[in-house]
């Protein structure tokens, strides 16, 4: 569940390129003022909501650092919390504690590349989603041409540029003649690689012909195609991107389209500093379109289009198989097998990683609480109020306007270009909207799948304090009270979705391991351990001022039915091995597109650095970032990892 500087391409296309050798930044939340005006039960229609079909929802600490024999040590750790740069999350900050392995961990960087990361998903078939065709059919009733054999190269320069325009008026003038046929060839051109793009015909003032070509007005409806009598209503399709954000990505390519990016269906969402490849449905969509797009795009592609009868949805995964790189590795053949060893046949704890919560120092799960709470102003001034340490001094010039202005159209003014798409893009122009800046009405600007990504995280956060104390009280083992999956229990309806489950007696403890117990996420349509695990959960969402018995809210939306979740994971498709290399920006992984176009891994000589590179699939819901952790017994959080980074 998760989370996302000029002109929307011209960033995207910058972060597609290689320069990556920082971590990714992450978003939203902070502590605020809390002047309430709308009440729990307000009840509204959510202009963020598509008429369409589309997705559901969107799947005591110190002493396991002394412990940590592989990773940073106590007075590492200590000066880490003293550096005034270091500003954000750190995994003890969530409930990040515990590790199970006796191995000894080791160091290396995660993630110094995002090319060091691929995520193909899995589907419910248990197969690895690949990006393997490129091709489209053409629409029908139209046949594909060649742009060479209709514009010429100055021309498609031109149009490449004015692509990248900041300009809604700019234009480019193409040359034709009084052949009607040829003008009709330059338009068609136009809508086949150019959709974001209007053409029209007019005279010059000596009498010739010219077609003017602008970027079409937002707003702005294109003409419809029917859609073909008889033809599934989805396309489905693999979206292959690079070092970005999914909302992002979708909100792009649905810019170039003229649709609404809730047009788009998803299983799940993916990593941003990483190349990963899953698939996507939209909703009435012709593939053409969309392929279109890959001529236009960088850092992403799209292919192996198929029409299906429905969306997917939220879920529809059987999880992910990961490719991962460790740069600057410090271990031997021996430590790299032992804990290899360990991680395929022990597995991991299964925390909610560092992405649930963000980087800043304003966590998601602080919003969520918030917005629990019906806190609305609160929740509006936490996702919209300055974030701490130097990286974010760019971006804080707008946050610190909105702050001494609380002005939503002035703030917007200053924010740029590339945050149009994100949540605080939309908060704005919800509160520069609606009647008073009303901040319940506001924050519905924000799509649902981002502000369930709020309330989410509060139950991350609860699941992993809960099961940090108890692998520090009871180890390992199963204890009488734990509830773990079952087939047979129909005790009570837990809502869709959710699993059923029983509870371990002293009859049937023999029966299960620490492996089959699962820990509940927080929310009314779910029951507790009847250990006093249970009453953990009442005290610390006390702690919070949430009342575990009130968690069907007034607001529907804003409603925690709970689910369950394995306590311990194991991988599967488990292999590693060491690689050498003497450029450290030179790739070490062969992505689906370097497959599609032939590009090997280029071969590195007088190699003195050592990288470990792992292969392994994981259930869905799960974060491979939290194997990681297992594998090295390191911090995984971005404020940590960026002191790893060599320049």
């Amino acid at each position: 569940m998760a989370s996302v500087e000029s002109s929307v391409e011209s960033n995207l296309k910058r972060d597609a390129l290689d320069d990556d050798t920082a971590p990714a930044k992450r978003i939203k939340s902070d502590e605020g003022d809390n002047q309430m005006k709308a009440t729990c039960s307000t009840s509204v229609q959510d202009p963020a909501k598509d008429p369409h079909p589309n997705s559901g929802e969107s799947n005591n600490d110190d002493k396991k650092m002394e412990e940590n024999k592989g990773g940073i040590s106590m007075e590492d750790a200590e000066r880490m919390d003293d550096t005034p740069e270091l500003v954000g999350l750190k995994e003890k900050d969530v409930g990040i504690l515990e590790y199970i392995s006796k191995h000894e961990g080791f160091h290396g960087v995660l993630k110094q590349r995002y090319r060091d990361f691929l995520v193909n998903e899995i589907d419910e078939a248990g197969n690895i989603i690949r990006l393997t065709d490129l091709s489209y059919p053409a629409p029908e009733g139209e046949k594909p041409l060649d742009v060479n054999s209709v514009l010429s190269k100055e021309d498609q320069e031109q149009l490449a540029q004015l692509l990248q325009a900041d300009d809604m008026e700019a234009s480019h003038l193409i040359q034709v003649g009084d052949d009607k046929e040829e003008r009709t060839k330059v338009h068609q051109v136009i809508r086949q690689l150019y959709p974001s793009m209007e053409s029209t015909t007019s005279d010059t003032a000596d009498g010739k012909k010219v077609i003017k070509v602008m970027k079409a007005k937002p707003g702005v409806k294109r003409r419809k195609s029917r859609w073909p009598k008889g033809r599934p209503d989805f396309c489905k399709f693999v979206l292959y991107k690079e070092n970005m954000d999914l909302n992002d990505a979708l909100g792009l390519v649905a810019r170039y389209l003229h649709i609404r990016p809730h047009n788009f269906a998803m299983a799940g969402n993916k990593d941003k500093r990483a190349v990963t490849v899953q698939e996507i449905t939209s909703y009435r969509i012709d593939a053409a379109r969309i392929g279109r797009l890959n001529d236009v795009l960088r850092g992403i592609r799209m292919g192996n289009f198929r029409y299906v009868k429905k969306a997917l949805n939220l879920g529809e995964l059987s999880g992910n198989h990961f490719v991962i790189v460790l740069r600057n590795a410090q271990c031997s053949e021996q430590q790299l097998t032992e804990a290899m060893t360990s991680f395929k046949d022990v597995g991991f704890i299964n925390y909610f990683g560092m992405q649930r919560f963000g980087n800043s120092s304003i966590a998601t799960y602080m919003v969520g609480i918030a917005l629990l709470k019906c806190k609305w102003s609160e929740a509006v001034e936490l996702i919209l109020k300055p974030r701490e340490g130097g990286s974010n001094k760019e971006d804080n010039k707008w946050r610190e306007h909105w702050m001494k202005t609380k002005n939503a159209q002035s703030t917007l003014d200053k924010m740029p270009r590339h945050k149009r798409t994100s949540a605080e893009n939309q908060l704005l122009t919800g509160l520069m909207k609606v009647q008073k800046a009303d901040p319940f009405q506001a924050l519905l600007f924000i799509p649902r799948h981002v502000r369930l990504i709020y309330i989410h995280s509060f139950q991350s956060y609860i699941w992993n304090l809960v099961l940090s104390r108890r692998i520090q009280k009871y180890g390992l083992q199963p204890i009488i009270g734990d509830l773990v999956p079952t087939d047979n229990d129909p005790s009570e309806q837990q809502g869709s979705g959710v699993i059923k489950t029983a509870y371990i007696t002293e009859e049937n403890k023999s029966e299960y391991s620490i492996y089959d117990v699962v820990l509940p996420l927080p929310g009314f349509g779910i029951k507790y351990p009847t250990n006093e695990v249970g009453e953990w959960y009442k005290s610390m969402m006390a702690e919070h001022g949430i009342d575990s018995d009130k968690l069907k809210h007034h607001v529907k939306d804003y409603s925690l039915l709970g689910d369950y979740r394995k306590i311990l994971v194991k991988p599967k498709n488990v292999t590693w091995s060491i690689q050498k290399y003497s450029n450290y920006k030179l790739h070490l992984t062969q992505t689906d597109l370097d497959k599609l176009e032939g590009t090997e891994v280029p071969e590195q000589t007088d190699c003195t650095e050592q990288a470990v590179k792992m292969e392994f699939s994981l259930p869905s819901s799960t974060y491979a970032t939290m194997a990681i952790r297992e594998i090295l017994k390191i911090d995984t959080s971005s404020v940590h990892q960026a002191t790893l980074n060599k320049t």
